[in-house]
């Protein structure tokens, strides 16, 4: 009879205990990262990271739109942004025609382990041959190619020889990042992407599409005529909220708006 009352006793105090712990959050959802059961950790480095962009002013995230959602004047590539951040992130087409975020362009190629910056950016600039979009992808106005795409075709514009200077050297130790923006040549002003390289506690400007090699590597100071837009290396995305005139890469005018996340934690940072 004890042990029966006591069974009794033991069920009221739970429902008690679930009454009074049954309280209704009102808050929001805080998002929880649960990794996959199985994940590969060989990844094939000719397809772009998948991941989400974090916008540091507010510390939500976001993801990419499906292909088919996106009207034609986006489909060769948009950018995030919010009331708080102007620009926090960058979203261009790859190969495969599917949109990645840019950081997800640079995932971890080195092609050879050499710790030489003039061996690297002579490889780039002799190697590599110039070749707009349009014409390596039937038509198509904007195609994005990681680094090893590009080191495999040896072949690409712009983004597609800074994507692959900039992510040797990152995979090196240096602190490179791929810039974005407008270059004048000869009065003729046009999209452009270059690398700004940190190091020694000066910034340098390489220019991976010009063919001829340097005695020297360029201060950054002297290039006037490269009006820069945004940057970003594996993980961050910075945006130019100052002058477009600015030679300077670093400093005030230079605000880290994004951190990129990607899904696949096996992945080189």
């Amino acid at each position: 009879m004890r042990e029966k009352i006591s069974n009794i006793l033991v069920l009221l105090l739970l429902f008690l205990l679930s009454i009074f712990f049954d309280v209704d959050d009102k808050s929001e959802p805080v998002e929880i990262y649960k990794p996959k059961s199985k994940l590969d950790k060989e990844y094939d480095l000719r397809v772009p990271k998948e991941g989400k962009a974090q916008n540091l002013a507010n510390m939500k995230y976001a993801k990419i739109q499906p292909l088919h959602t996106l009207g034609e004047d986006i489909r060769n590539g948009y950018s995030i942004s919010s009331r708080d951040t102007p620009e926090y992130a960058g979203v261009k087409p790859s190969t495969h025609n599917k949109m990645y975020f840019v950081n997800g362009y640079l995932n971890g190629f080195v092609p050879h382990n050499v710790d030489n910056i003039w061996t690297i950016l002579g490889y780039v600039q002799t190697r590599l041959k110039y070749q707009l979009d349009e014409k390596g992808y039937s038509d198509r106005a904007e195609v994005w190619q990681t680094s090893k795409e590009s080191y495999i075709r040896l072949r690409g514009d712009c983004e597609d020889h800074a994507i692959l200077l900039a992510d040797w050297l990152i995979g090196l130790g240096y602190d490179a990042r791929v810039v974005s923006g407008t270059v004048n040549i000869r009065g003729e002003t046009g999209g452009h992407a270059w690398v700004i390289l940190y190091t020694n506690g000066k910034e340098y400007l390489l220019e991976a599409t010009q063919k001829s090699k340097w005695n020297q590597l360029p201060l950054a100071s002297k290039f006037p005529n490269y009006f820069p837009k945004y940057m970003f290396n594996r993980k961050n995305f910075w945006i130019n909220v100052g002058s477009k005139l600015t030679t300077k890469y670093s400093g005030k005018q230079w605000k880290k708006s994004g951190k990129f996340v990607p899904y696949n934690p096996y992945y080189k940072d």
